[in-house]
């Protein structure tokens, strides 16, 4: 029983007394215990209406796909659509492994991060499921190297940089794999995980002949007439296919109003988004750290395109399983709530 329910049940207790003492002491003792038992009700509702009171974690990572979070911490739209009192907290994390550390633990209530990754969670059995779809990205693998010019030219000895093993980057390069080499793990010895930052200075340096990396460093890296890009990557995953996703733990999605205030809110930040780029670009400033121009010259690559229903996923998943990357299937119905539409 919790304190609301026990502060009810004494106040009836009260009120029940009260009537009893009518009968043998007259108004006086009723007035009394009434007036009592009234202050215990409102006292009871008070609890109430402060237990209403909620917070929530939402964790993201990096990048300019993550537009719908930050427009949404700015606007405080989850705030403004919860119909109660209510604190969102947002923290930037540096890889999606921190982000399910979190969803399990329960200090994270929402984590957004790459589809692949979402789907071995998925998989693994962590209690989450897609509330939105984010975005897609720009995607490319980019090499130094003149001599190589597809996947076949890749030698074991050439080193290709991406953010980790499991990550949407090195999913992508194993469809590829799939489809080109005929083994979808072919190229796995070949990778070194680091971060985009530091793949796209070892790409430069040389340390690494190929980087296959997202937005906005593979923008970047297609303006360097020392490299070229290899096909293979879009090939296999065209633009608009779903990129990153947004994972609500069952708490929330149990919760009807909270779940609903957070639908709402991320169809608003995309759909500002898309119909206000100067402003939007205006707040992706603060959190990329770029010039406003070149904000907006992304969000107007027509690779970047934010959306709330799934593409793609489902192909994704089948591949997963079919390669060994997870070991049970999983469906979209295991995959998304009820409010996801999948294209």
């Amino acid at each position: 029983m919790n304190k609301f329910m026990r502060m009810m049940t004494a106040a009836s207790l009260v009120l029940a007394m009260s009537l009893s003492l009518t009968a043998c002491s007259g108004n006086s003792s009723s007035d009394t215990a009434a007036d009592t038992a009234a202050d215990t009700a409102a006292a009871a509702e008070e609890t109430s209406d402060s237990a209403e009171a909620i917070s929530i974690t939402i964790a993201y990572q990096g990048g300019i796909g993550y537009a719908p979070v930050h427009v949404m911490e700015v606007q405080h739209l989850i705030e403004d659509n919860y119909d109660g009192e209510i604190t969102v907290e947002y923290q930037k994390l540096d890889a999606g492994a921190a982000i399910n550390e979190g969803i399990i633990g329960g200090t994270i209530d929402i984590g957004c991060m790459g589809l692949a990754p979402a789907i071995s969670g998925v998989a693994a059995g962590i209690p989450y499921k897609v509330v939105s779809n984010l975005c897609s990205q720009s995607h490319g693998l980019m090499t130094n190297d003149p001599d190589i010019n597809s996947l076949e030219d890749i030698s074991e000895t050439d080193q290709i940089a991406l953010v980790s093993t499991g990550s949407i980057q090195h999913l992508l390069l194993a469809m590829a794999a799939e489809e080109y080499l005929g083994d979808a793990h072919a190229l796995d010895n070949n990778i070194q995980s680091m971060s985009h930052a530091e793949g796209m200075a070892a790409l430069e340096s040389g340390t690494v002949q190929l980087h296959l990396t997202s937005s906005p460093f593979i923008y970047q890296e297609r303006e360097n007439e020392a490299y070229h890009e290899l096909s293979e990557i879009s090939s296999v995953w065209p633009s608009g296919n779903s990129f990153l996703v947004a994972m609500a733990s069952e708490e929330v999605y149990e919760n009807e109003a909270l779940y609903q205030a957070i639908c709402d809110s991320f169809d608003q930040a995309i759909a500002f988004i898309n119909e206000n780029q100067e402003e939007a670009a205006a707040i992706e400033v603060d959190y990329l750290g770029l010039d406003e121009d070149t904000v907006l010259s992304y969000l107007n690559n027509e690779d970047c395109q934010f959306f709330s229903s799934l593409r793609g996923a489902d192909t994704m998943a089948d591949f997963m399983y079919r390669a060994g990357f997870i070991e049970k299937e999983v469906s979209m119905d295991d995959f998304k709530y009820d409010n996801v539409t999948v294209e």
